[in-house]
């Protein structure tokens, strides 16, 4: 009965192909004020607005540094949406798979405002945005990583 296994790893890599290509998403970052720039952990300082692709996380977040044209900066990390149909398909085919692709994924659309110290963040075109003001905790967090980041960088 060789061939009755055949459907079995069909759908094994079937599954995984389908986790594999889960494991980013692409998201768009906005400014409220033209010229502010933003910098997420492991990519490079850019200008908004801009659509970047970051990875989903099972553990961990993205931190990021929103600088406005004022010189404030916004340090925080990126609110995450937990993925219920990736988390139900790895608990039922692969468990493991939810730790190495993750199940928390970047909200589609994002807005920083450093001067007001907000992030906006929403799932769709026509929604509201929602508010987020990172704590301090999380501002420390994120504000440590990139200072250290500087300190490696300088000549």
């Amino acid at each position: 009965m060789p061939h009755a296994r055949t459907p079995v790893r069909l759908l094994i890599l079937a599954t995984a192909f389908v986790l594999v290509q889960g494991c980013a998403a692409v998201t768009r970052f906005e400014a409220a004020t033209p010229g502010t720039t933003l910098m997420v952990r492991g990519g490079d300082r850019m200008e908004l607005p801009r659509d970047m692709e970051l990875g989903s996380k099972a553990t961990g977040q993205h931190e990021f540094v929103a600088t406005a044209p004022s010189g404030k900066s916004l340090y925080g990390i990126l609110p995450l949406s937990v993925n219920g149909g990736k988390m139900a398909v790895s608990i039922l085919f692969f468990a493991p798979a939810l730790f190495i692709g993750g199940f928390r994924d970047v909200f589609p659309f994002y807005q920083m405002d450093p001067d007001a110290g907000l992030l906006r963040y929403k799932s769709g075109e026509r929604e509201d945005w929602r508010l987020y003001q990172p704590t301090t905790a999380e501002s420390n967090r994120a504000k440590r990583h990139f200072d250290t980041l500087g300190k490696q960088q300088a000549p």
